[in-house]
């Protein structure tokens, strides 16, 4: 009786855990149901949505709850504490039955084991939320958008076997793309709560900042910009020529063997290519070619090229030279435009046998001039023509100049090497005149004269770039021979060397010339142990005879910046001597520091009447450069026509000198005097013989000692009488 007591007592018991475990079952069910509906993005489920593939199939073990009795008996522990969180409503049994029997399911052969299983699913209660989700068909394609899932459903197989229905789990597989679209929306909700979905969705925002970053890096790579070439039709910035356009003296005859004669190969050569655009007469390399004086005359199609990849050269010496060949050049370029002389040959002067004959007037025997110059040739001129282009070439040992340029416009100069030895005469490297818009850049001179000569008529000329010496510098000038008229303006030269020179930035001009001399900026220029450094010579003569004379060229404007580096001490670095009655003016002097290449420091910089401004401190000291504008003279006399008849005309010139600069000297406080006479020279120190006491006497002798003046040492400030 007592044991069918006890039977009904477990009977009941365990009929009451069976409807205890069906009602938490079915509530858990409806809690994920509802769970699901409400928010479809739980991702921890997607984290371990690896198990749950397994559990998709069960739909099809609904008979299992047969199972369940022992599943009872090892879940009553674990619905206590599932039952709180889930309250039960409807029951719906079946699927969740076979959701929970899935674990167990597999391994139903072995109670014991899910007995385990059952316990282990009630702490992870929540977790298996997650996994319970892809219970039901539609939740299984929301775990596919995870990476994982697919190796996921791999682990799915291995349920197949134990039960038949894998099937419909790969039937969910089907929907995943309409799964997919869902979880794009998802991630943006997600995106917050779940940092492991935040770096999946950023990847792609990730990859268009990077985007973004390039064209900031852009900007910097236009700067590095070639500046585009003055000439941009010029033919000779292509090293590949067309074969069309190409003249090769070689197929005209010439021999290049350097003595027989080819100037009729070249003739020939020039004629034909003339006629073509862009034609090119060739020499080409591994020749030596000679040729008698030519001119090569235009007017020929645009872009014309003479090129020269070999030895080009004249006939060796003046004995050799063709009677009826012209002795004032070798090769002339006559109207042209757009042409250009270029390649990577040497043009040779042969100058050495021109060079003993005197180029210029030269002393004589007992102080007497002989006359000069002499004829020798200008190695390459180019007249009246415009556009060129001189580029690459070596130039060396020209009998006289050896490029000349004459009323041309649009000239570049560029990357080439002029030279001859250091006693050479006249053998100016580049000289121009008459000649507007010139650019020499980047090239390399040394000879026996200027590097640069600008003559009159010059203007826009920019000289950059340029080693200079052994020579006598970079010049202006000379200007006013035979009381000509001399216009030069708007010359800058700057980022120069020049070294072992007789000159370094200099202006040089004759008495009794006219014109001017303006907007002159010599900058950034290294001397290397050179006389006269910084120069304006308006006394320029070639011997010692030459009068002096009222007019001159004026020189105004004129500034030397940054001039640093050495000179030789047998001359002042600074010499600026200008005109008696046309007064240097608006002389500006900034950063100029030159030091003895040896010895002890000059402090004495000449000037005479030059006007002009330090705007720092120079090396040396330069005290003797007058402020302000120059005085005008004093109105010249009745009596100086008459002094000039009355005296040598050396003399008289000399008297009229330097009777206007003991006007200035005195501030203008002297009047009614026609003549002041100045001994010591007024600071020509060339000029010895004013003082002499026999012309004073010539002066007493002329009846003249009425105007003149005798300095004392308390002059300046003081009235004097004519009579004194």
């Amino acid at each position: 009786m007592e044991l069918v007591h006890w039977f009904r007592v477990l009977w009941i018991t365990m009929t009451l855990l069976t409807f205890q475990y069906a009602s938490n079952v079915e509530g858990r069910y409806h809690y994920h149901k509802r769970n699901k509906s409400a928010s479809p993005p739980p991702t921890p489920a997607e984290d371990r949505g690896s198990p749950s593939p397994p559990s998709i199939a069960p739909p099809t073990l609904v008979e299992k709850p047969v199972a369940p009795t022992p599943a009872e008996d090892r879940g009553s522990p674990s619905p206590p504490s599932i039952a709180p969180p889930t309250p039960a409503e409807e029951p719906f049994a079946p699927p969740i039955p076979a959701e929970e029997p899935v674990a167990p399911s597999t391994p139903s052969i072995a109670p014991p084991t899910p007995v385990e299983e059952p316990v282990a699913p009630p702490t992870p209660a929540e977790e298996p939320v997650a996994p319970s989700t892809p219970s039901i068909a539609p939740p299984t394609p929301v775990e596919e958008p995870v990476a994982p899932p697919t190796p996921a459903e791999k682990p799915a197989a291995p349920s197949t076997p134990s039960i038949a229905p894998p099937t419909p789990v790969e039937e969910p597989v089907a929907p995943p793309t309409p799964a997919e679209k869902p979880a794009a929306p998802s991630t943006p909700s997600i995106a917050p709560p779940t940092p492991v979905e935040e770096p999946v969705a950023p990847p792609t925002p990730a990859e268009k900042p990077v985007a973004p970053s390039t064209p900031s890096i852009t900007p910097p790579t236009p700067p590095p910009h070639v500046p585009s070439d003055p000439y941009p039709n010029d033919p000779g910035n292509n090293s590949s020529n067309s074969s069309d356009c190409v003249f090769n003296v070689m197929d005209y005859g010439a021999v290049g063997d350097g003595s027989a004669d080819d100037t009729a190969a070249f003739r020939q050569a020039w004629k034909e290519a003339c006629a073509v655009e862009s034609g090119v007469v060739l020499a080409p390399s591994d020749y030596c070619f000679k040729i008698t004086s030519t001119i090569f005359s235009g007017p020929c199609q645009a872009g014309l090229v003479f090129q020269v990849d070999g030895v080009l050269m004249p006939p060796d010496g003046p004995e050799t030279w063709p009677t009826t060949d012209s002795l004032n050049q070798w090769l002339v370029f006559y109207r042209l435009d757009q042409m250009t002389f270029t390649g990577t040959g040497t043009i040779e002067g042969n100058g050495q046998k021109w060079w003993e004959l005197p180029c210029k007037p030269h002393r004589g025997p007992k102080g007497s001039t002989l006359p000069g110059p002499c004829d020798s040739p200008a190695m390459i001129r180019f007249f009246m023509s415009s556009n060129l282009v001189v580029r690459g070439l070596r130039i060396q040992n020209s009998p006289k100049f050896h490029m000349k340029f004459d009323g041309c416009e649009g000239v570049l100069i560029e990357k080439i090497s002029i030279s001859s030895p250091k006693l050479s005469p006249n053998t100016d490297g580049i000289h121009i005149e008459n000649t507007k818009s010139v650019a020499i850049y980047d090239s390399m001179i040394s000879n026996g004269d200027d590097c640069i000569s600008i003559g009159t008529g010059c203007a826009n000329v920019d000289i950059m770039g340029v080693t200079c010496g052994p020579s006598h510098g970079i010049s202006i000038g000379s200007l006013g021979v035979h009381n000509s008229r001399a216009c030069v303006s708007n010359i800058t030269v700057r980022n120069a060397v020049i070294r072992e020179s007789d000159n370094g930035a200099r202006i040089k001009t004759w008495q009794g010339g006219t014109g001017c001399v303006s907007g002159i900026l010599f900058e950034n220029i290294q001397m290397e142990n050179v006389l006269n450094c910084l120069l304006v010579d308006q006394y320029y003569c070639l011997s010692k005879g030459c009068l002096n004379q009222t007019s001159a060229v004026l020189v105004t404007d004129l500034t030397y910046r940054n001039i640093k580096g050495t000179y030789d001490v047998r001359t002042p670095p600074i010499h600026f001597a200008c005109s008696d009655t046309v007064a240097c003016r608006n002389i500006t002097l900034s950063e100029v520091e030159l030091y003895p290449h040896e010895g002890e420091l000059m402090d004495d910089p000449f000037c005479w009447n030059a006007y002009g401004i330090q705007e720092t401190a120079t090396i040396p000291p330069i005290d003797c450069l007058q402020e302000g504008e120059p005085q005008v003279a004093a109105e010249e006399t009745k009596n100086m026509p008459s002094l000039q008849t009355a005296l040598p005309p050396e003399l008289a010139n000399n008297v009229i000198r330097l009777y206007r600069e003991c006007l200035r000297r005195v501030n203008n406080t002297i009047q009614n005097l026609s003549l002041i006479w100045c001994p010591g020279g007024g600071g020509f120190k060339t000029h010895k013989h004013e003082t002499d006491p026999e012309n004073i006497q010539t002066l007493k002798d002329k009846g003249l000692t009425n105007h003149i003046l005798f300095e004392s040492e308390k002059m300046s400030g003081r009235k004097f009488s004519s009579k004194s």
